[in-house]
C-alpha cells in the first residue's frame, strides 16, 4: 500500500477569493479617487462611490481609509449628522500641529 501525503490530495482554496479580490479592488479605487479628488470628507467619498455605481461597504471603506499608508486623516468637519473626518492622499504623513 502506497501512502500519499495528505497535502497532495487535498487542494487548498485560493488565498484570494473573488470577494477578497473585489474588496481589495474597491479599496484601491477609493485611494485612487482620493489621490485625484482629495482632500475629501467621508460623506463625499461615499457620494463618489454611489455616483460611480459602486457598492458602499463600511469594512471596505475602513480598509481604504485606515489601513492604507497613503491616506491620512487631516481633521474633522461638521457634517449634516455631526462631525465627519476629512481625508487626503499623501506619500508623506502630514505634520502634526
Amino acid at each position: 500500500m502506497v501512502h500519499r501525503h495528505r497535502w497532495l490530495i487535498m487542494a487548498r482554496p485560493s488565498r484570494w477569493s473573488d470577494e477578497r479580490k473585489a474588496n481589495r479592488e474597491q479599496a484601491d479605487w477609493i485611494v485612487a479617487w482620493l489621490r485625484h479628488h482629495g482632500p475629501a470628507t467621508t460623506p463625499a467619498i461615499v457620494a463618489a462611490l454611489e455616483a460611480a455605481g459602486r457598492d458602499v461597504r463600511a469594512h471596505v471603506l475602513q480598509r481604504a481609509l485606515r489601513r492604507s499608508p497613503f491616506v491620512h486623516c487631516v481633521g474633522k468637519e461638521e457634517g449634516e449628522r455631526g462631525p465627519v473626518s476629512r481625508w487626503m492622499f499623501s506619500v508623506d504623513p502630514p505634520a502634526e500641529p
